[in-house]
């Protein structure tokens, strides 16, 4: 689907139909419901401090205790955040911001503004913070905005468990709140390193602003853990705008935006590794194939799978669909470029709705793969390989495990765009999808 489809289905930001719950002006020594007191703690309105030894679900199901301390007090850092991103529980996120830097965030939304922020009553001081989203999800302060918390901002080497930076999904999109929890669990099944989720309730100098979902950010720590060489670069492949928000472009290889693609992790190569993908894309003349030629760039086996997962999924701003909403890995291990996906809210869609094809793919390796009988035959097994995947990864009971935990906080959640009554119909189609989508790509791909 083009950008322009895109914008039509999504329409611009509605923060419009959201009431002005703008702070006034006050005093940076402290604002809202809920403050760090004199000795670093947090007080509500009943004056109790922010309880230590926070506990949460540990790997097992059972309860594993949080030590209170910050990461750079200690010289392990090597510290467990399982709990952190843990679809088990619901964590508490309180983001204190003075006048300034309120005022900064209204202004440059995606700069990086001076905050405090405490997690479960754990205060940490200094952190960076900026809202971020663009078409369809960006809100401001006064509606639901998506955020981006670093720690290590304005203090180098400041780590929160491990965790430099948080991603926080307003799921305005996805009524359900459930979308990203259930997809990027069905990526990890089929090894395509993904981001973990998490839930957390949210407020801002003490105003509520509701249920969100916690999504771990592609950055260091992530390819430590995801990839044996975590030494390589990574590329960033959302869409790009101007500085007055006007869109510049979709990336993809082989389309002359090679140096649009931004670098989130690595060395600067002057995107050297991105040219060389495209080059040897636009390379492949007629009558060569295309799945031999790309085998030196591409790890065929983690695009067969993304793109397999993807079409599970109804990803409908995914590379494959939309080219958007990727990450791309060159891993010094083998060298290859590996895919990530990222931003799973217009998911559980079908492509027909929205003016797409699974079978005339927008990203040009997934069309050019369709057009090799080769790669075409390895997407197919690749899809038959999810199709199990999905059933014996237990989507369903994860579902049904997710969702009376949110349940009320989905229906508190004072600046959610959708009725309760959407959020019901939008969970039950979830529901419904985990249920028949098997079926639907074995009838179009002739599995049996």
């Amino acid at each position: 689907m083009s950008l322009m489809l895109l914008l039509l289905a999504c329409g611009p930001p509605r923060i419009e139909d959201q009431p002005d719950t703008r702070l006034p002006e006050f005093e940076d020594s402290g604002v809202g419901d809920t403050t760090p007191d004199e000795t670093g703690e947090t007080t509500d309105d009943t004056g109790a401090a922010g309880e230590t030894g926070t506990t949460a679900p540990d790997d097992t199901g059972g309860v594993e205790t949080i030590p209170d301390v910050i990461e750079e007090e200690i010289e392990d850092q090597e510290l467990s955040d399982s709990w952190f991103f843990s679809n088990e529980a619901i964590q508490t996120i309180e983001i204190t911001l003075s006048s300034e830097s309120w005022n900064n965030l209204q202004f440059e939304p995606y700069e990086y503004t001076e905050a405090g922020v405490a997690v479960n009553g754990e205060f940490v001081e200094t952190v960076g913070v900026r809202l971020r989203g663009k078409y369809g999800s960006f809100r401001d302060l006064n509606g639901k905005p998506k955020f981006k918390i670093d720690f290590n901002q304005y203090l180098e080497g400041q780590r929160f468990y491990g965790i430099e930076t948080i991603s926080l999904n307003n799921e305005v999109v996805d009524c359900s709140y459930l979308k990203e929890p259930i997809g990027y669990a069905l990526f990890e099944e089929m090894a395509v390193p993904a981001p973990r989720t998490g839930f957390a309730e949210v407020t801002v100098n003490g105003a509520p602003y509701g249920l969100y979902v916690i999504v771990e950010t592609p950055d260091d720590r992530f390819l430590e853990r995801a990839y044996e060489e975590p030494d390589g670069n990574l590329y960033d492949g959302k869409y790009i705008l101007d500085e007055l928000g006007n869109f510049v472009a979709l990336l993809d290889f082989g389309d002359g935006v090679d140096d649009l693609f931004q670098l989130e992790e690595g060395t600067d190569v002057g995107n050297a590794d991105i040219i060389a993908v495209s080059d040897a894309h636009t390379g492949v003349t007629f009558g060569d194939s295309y799945y031999e030629a790309m085998s030196p760039y591409i790890d065929w086996e983690n695009f067969h799978r993304l793109w397999a997962v993807e079409q599970w999924l109804g990803q409908n701003d995914g590379y494959v669909l939309n080219t958007n909403n990727y990450r791309v890995y060159f891993d010094p291990a083998d060298g290859l470029a590996k895919f990530v996906p990222w931003d799973l809210d217009y998911t559980f869609l079908y492509d027909y709705e929205w003016g797409m094809d699974w079978w005339g793919p927008a990203g040009n390796i997934a069309a050019r793969c369709l057009r090799d009988e080769a790669c075409a035959a390895a997407q197919k097994a690749a899809t038959a390989e999810v199709i199990a995947a999905a059933e014996s990864a237990g989507l369903s009971a994860q579902f049904a495990a997710m969702q009376p935990l949110i349940a009320d906080a989905a229906a508190a959640d004072p600046r959610k765009e959708c009725s309760d009554r959407s959020v019901e119909r939008e969970q039950d189609a979830v529901e419904a999808w985990l249920t028949q989508r098997s079926d639907e790509l074995r009838s179009e791909w002739g599995l049996p």
